[in-house]
């Protein structure tokens, strides 16, 4: 099986909350607190938190309270439950995927409560065992959507698309509360960056390190040593530089050594070092990882990011390239790809880390190649566009946002978009009536926002009354 890279969806997360036992070993939460499940609460349907009158034993004192779900420990922040006085009530957040032991939930209210990684208490991680679901489920069980003509199919997978293009507005927009747009944007293509194993390390990175203090530092240098900079404040604040993992024999190395030496020397001369917590190397997962994704790879690709929008910002530059409406879509789109390309570097395009070469030092490969770049265009640059042009009234920018994005060619499937294909259309590839990323989308959402087992009926009549109806596409997010 491929390795998974989406996380599993909140709604098998409550599935397994619910169904699993969790007696057979002692809980510990992240920060190694012991815990005891006497009552696991129930469902909330409303706003709120997701569990509703638990009962735990934490560190031997029973508590009564609220449990919250969610399959990054960061979607906490996210969703911005850190300001909502709703979640005061919270006394246990159930998380996955590799979540540090340095995470910490904090409420509204200022008070910490526990965090405890249901992955730890699991055969298999919660994302590899949904997959498993996905595959497992048999073929006879086709999703009732399929029972519908190909138009109506078409107009709902559309504005399912639509819908999970709407959330992701709606985070950003939760973002502004603390943040600037291009440090919202330089957030989310670091988490994007990151994958699902260093999602959370990335994301510190990016809040160590905000992207308009880099630019203060490097403004006014040439491009090689601004990069230089960038590159050995980022490896040093991320804690991975080889003096701060004890790697003295690489040095050693012929072709490394003048690097890192220059890495080394730019991060002592640093203004801000003695006032960053820097992270550990630890939180950093390398195992399991295709090396070409290695964080120290990711991190070289960052820096590029960084120095190449430094002259005008993420947003302005990107709004530079699709205001023009007279342009065609596609041809706009397409610029934005080439945009988020990291072409091949010196050091990075022939080894995955600081003491280890690639087996192929010939070949000098991108850094960050298309396929990544586009889906940092879909994820992360077209929704930060759309959130941007509705907070400034920019119905121009708002309309040339919409049609790059329904014109967009289909991305790479993954194992959802493949189920979802077989479940509506009897298929194990997308068919060709999913004609671009716009579908793939409405699938993905599909399958975590509306698919439930034995549920068909009610989730056809729920998203019919959400999605099909006369309101026009991408309809504004509030921020309210």
């Amino acid at each position: 099986m491929s390795r998974v890279k989406t996380p599993a969806r909140e709604g098998f997360l409550y599935h397994l909350w619910l169904e699993r036992e969790f007696s057979a070993v002692p809980l510990k939460t992240i920060d190694g607190r012991p815990l005891e499940i006497l009552e696991k609460g129930v469902r909330n349907y409303d706003a709120g938190p997701d569990f509703l009158d638990a009962l735990l034993r934490i560190d031997s004192h029973i508590e009564r309270g609220d449990i919250e779900i969610h399959p990054i420990a960061g979607d906490w922040y996210a969703h911005g439950h850190h300001r909502d006085p709703r979640y005061n009530t919270v006394i246990l957040h159930l998380v996955t995927m590799e979540c540090p032991v340095s995470f910490r939930t904090i409420r509204a209210d200022g008070c910490a409560i526990p965090t405890l990684n249901l992955d730890n208490y699991l055969e298999k991680t919660a994302e590899e065992l949904e997959v498993e679901t996905v595959l497992q489920t048999p073929p006879s069980q086709f999703c009732g959507l399929s029972q519908h003509d190909m138009s109506t199919v078409r107009l709902v997978i559309e504005k399912a698309g639509d819908a999970r293009f709407s959330i992701k507005m709606k985070r950003y927009f939760e973002r502004r509360f603390s943040d600037s747009w291009d440090q919202i944007v330089y957030l989310s293509i670091f988490e994007a960056l990151g994958y699902s194993k260093n999602q959370i390390p990335f994301r510190q990175l990016a809040e160590i390190l905000p992207v308009e203090q880099l630019w203060s530092f490097i403004w006014s240098d040439p491009l090689d040593c601004a990069l230089l900079k960038c590159e050995a404040y980022l490896f040093g604040a991320a804690g991975l530089l080889p003096s701060q993992q004890h790697h003295s024999a690489v040095f050693l190395v012929p072709n490394v050594k003048h690097y890192v030496a220059d890495l080394e020397n730019m991060w002592r001369q640093f203004p801000l070092k003695s006032k960053i917590t820097v992270l550990k190397p630890g939180v950093w997962q390398f195992f399991r990882l295709r090396p070409k994704n290695f964080p120290t790879r990711r991190i070289a690709a960052a820096a590029m990011y960084v120095v190449r929008f430094m002259t005008d910002g993420f947003i302005s530059t990107c709004i530079k390239i699709i205001s023009d409406l007279s342009r065609k879509p596609t041809k706009m789109g397409k610029e934005l790809e080439n945009l988020c390309i990291i072409p091949s570097h010196p050091f990075w395009s022939t080894h995955y880390s600081f003491e280890e070469s690639r087996s192929e030092p010939g070949k000098n490969e991108c850094l960050l190649g298309r396929e990544r770049a586009r889906d940092i265009v879909v994820n992360v640059l077209l929704p930060a566009l759309a959130a941007f042009a509705d907070e400034t009234a920019d119905l121009r920018l708002k309309n040339s946002v919409c049609e790059i994005y329904q014109h967009y060619s289909r991305l790479h499937d993954n194992e959802i978009i493949r189920h979802m294909c077989e479940q509506i259309f009897k298929m194990s590839t997308c068919p060709d009536i999913i004609t671009g990323a716009r579908m793939q989308q409405g699938l993905i959402h599909l399958h975590k926002e509306m698919c439930q087992p034995e549920q068909c009926s009610v989730c056809l009549e729920k998203f019919h009354v959400q999605t099909l109806s006369p309101d026009d596409h991408f309809s504004t997010v509030k921020t309210s």
